[in-house]
C-alpha cells in the first residue's frame, strides 16, 4: 500500500457467525453502517458473511473446499495474502 493510499478503516472480528447473528439487529447494523463500504474476509464460503454486509460491500472467501497443502501454499494460491487483501479493499473503495 502506497503512503498516498492511506485508508481509515474499522476492523471487526466475528469468529462465530452464529453468535454474531444472535446479537440485536441494532448492534449489528451499528457495526456495518449502510453508507460505508464493508469488506468481509473469511476462510470459508462468502455466504457466511454476506447477510451482514449491507449497502456497498464485498466478501472475499473460498469458492470451494477439499484442497490439501500447507496453509502457506493455500493462502498464496487463493489470495489470502496481505498484498492481495489490500488490493481487494482498494478496489472496493475506489
Amino acid at each position: 500500500l502506497e503512503k498516498d493510499h492511506a485508508l481509515n478503516v474499522r476492523i471487526i472480528s466475528a469468529p462465530s457467525e452464529g453468535l454474531f447473528a444472535e446479537q440485536p439487529v441494532n448492534y449489528r447494523n451499528g457495526l456495518f453502517p449502510e453508507n460505508v463500504p464493508v469488506f468481509g474476509l473469511t476462510a470459508g464460503l462468502p455466504v457466511t458473511l454476506q447477510g451482514f454486509i449491507r449497502g456497498k460491500g464485498h466478501v472475499f472467501g473460498m469458492t470451494g473446499f477439499g484442497y490439501s497443502a500447507p496453509y502457506t501454499v493455500l493462502d498464496q494460491k487463493f489470495g489470502y495474502t496481505p498484498e492481495n487483501v489490500v488490493l481487494e479493499v482498494i478496489n472496493l473503495v475506489s
